[in-house]
């Protein structure tokens, strides 16, 4: 159940699994971020340059595959 202060990825996102708790937490916060201004830029979007530079290096990361984020919608 979705409650006010449980963001929506928890819920949306609660079987993700890139195989690093660290990977999983990254993808909610951005997804969070980035659906919140589906037109900004990755530095627009994110809160501050740390922030902007970790959501580089998810992208980077080569255990993060497009499909393995899609994967909990489609076992809905």
């Amino acid at each position: 159940m979705v409650t006010e202060s449980t963001p929506w990825t928890q819920t949306e996102f609660e079987q993700l699994d890139l195989g690093d708790a660290r990977l999983n937490k990254r993808a909610r916060l951005l997804m969070e971020r980035m659906s919140a201004e589906p037109t900004a830029s990755v530095p627009q979007a994110c809160h501050g340059w740390g922030e902007t530079i970790a959501a580089y290096r998810f992208f980077d990361n080569e255990k993060v595959q497009w499909h393995s984020i899609l994967e909990p919608h489609w076992q809905l």
